[in-house]
């Protein structure tokens, strides 16, 4: 069974990848500015921010939900092949936050519903291995087919890739998905820690990608540069997974990761030389892919009473949370300084209190309650 999940993730992914690694350059390139590419993610996790908290109560089968999830995928990049008009960025972050509501929510439950919770450390590094892998080959592909036979054809490509998922999903086990979360509401405690998660994550995922287009000015190039990214921890991280599963202590590698990952961010604004840029943006990755299994192992121990599909929805619930305010920051500094620098800092800053309100609500060092 976990083969079968296993195999329809990494289709989804290669199909991901190919359609979606350089629609940040291909917008940059038709003359989207700064602030269109900061809108372009605030509008995708407000829409998955507001789907998560006022969608009606949703009863549905996961693999429906999954499907739903994949189409929307689809259409982030359909409606980008040809653009006439500015709206068309807007309707693609459209579908990308309903992607996180109805592919990622109920993708990530299933995952673990169906995972065993002693070996959990070392499948949450299994899955997030699989990124990795893939990128290795395929965003350096992406950049390849943009050049050669033009990003209309790769979009395509990585289009049709989709049916392969799509044809797979019949296969993988099902379950009752339920993404109503307001009767909890007064049962939950706003997670701190992963909201300020969620925030450093976006500098890694989000910005890291926008300033890269001040050093990367080919689609070769920018595919190339995310290809290394992706090779910096994939290791790592089922190795970490596996040591946690082993000793039943993650508190040292979780607050080690941690730290390092905002650390290794502190020097980012302040690079003018492509090299220093791969350097330390490499080091950044690797910090964050190693801090990305205990992050989230310990939300499905945080979460563990109200049960996996619940966790997997309320953890992005902060997740985008802290997505929104990271990019909300810099948007609002951008806006009143016409820095992108100064924002870029700030909220790097910021993002400095991720230890801390992890060591204050007790992550990984006390049983607290939801």
């Amino acid at each position: 069974m976990f083969k079968r999940i296993y195999a329809f993730f990494f289709t989804y992914m290669a199909a991901m990848y190919l359609s979606q690694t350089l629609i940040i350059f291909w917008l940059y390139q038709k003359g989207f500015g700064f602030s269109d590419l900061i809108d372009y993610g605030l509008i995708t996790y407000l829409t998955a921010l507001v789907g998560i908290v006022f969608l009606p109560k949703i009863k549905m089968s996961a693999k429906r939900a999954m499907f739903y999830g994949i189409i929307s995928s689809m259409l982030i990049v359909l409606v980008l092949i040809k653009i006439w008009n500015p709206g068309q960025l807007y309707l693609s972050a459209i579908f990308s936050g309903l992607n996180v509501i109805f592919f990622w929510i109920p993708c990530n439950a299933m995952f673990f519903i169906f995972s065993s919770e002693n070996k959990r450390g070392t499948n949450s590094g299994m899955y997030f291995l699989i990124t990795p892998i893939i990128g290795l080959t395929l965003q350096p592909l992406t950049g390849i087919i943009a050049e050669k036979f033009g990003f209309e054809v790769m979009f395509l490509v990585g289009f049709c890739t989709y049916l392969i998922p799509i044809m797979l999903l019949k296969f993988l086990p099902d379950f009752e998905w339920n993404l109503n979360l307001r009767e909890d509401f007064s049962k939950i405690k706003f997670n701190w820690a992963t909201f300020f998660q969620g925030a450093t994550s976006r500098i890694n995922y989000s910005l890291v990608p926008i300033f890269s287009l001040f050093f990367l000015k080919t689609p070769r190039e920018f595919g190339n540069f995310f290809g290394y990214l992706a090779i910096v921890a994939g290791i790592a991280s089922v190795l970490n997974g596996y040591i946690s599963d082993k000793i039943k202590n993650r508190k040292v590698f979780f607050y080690l990761f941690t730290s390092l990952a905002v650390l290794s961010f502190l020097p980012l604004p302040f690079i003018k030389n492509i090299y220093y840029w791969g350097l330390f943006a490499g080091i950044s990755s690797l910090c964050m892919n190693l801090a990305n299994p205990f992050w989230l192992t310990f939300n499905l121990d945080y979460y563990k009473e109200v049960g996996v599909s619940k966790t997997m929805a309320l953890r992005e619930l902060f997740l985008n949370s802290g997505y929104i305010f990271t990019l909300l920051v810099v948007f609002l500094v951008y806006h009143f300084t016409a820095s992108a620098k100064i924002g870029f800092t700030i909220i790097i800053l910021l993002c400095c209190v991720l230890p801390a309100a992890s060591y204050f609500q007790g992550v990984y060092r006390t049983k607290i309650a939801v």
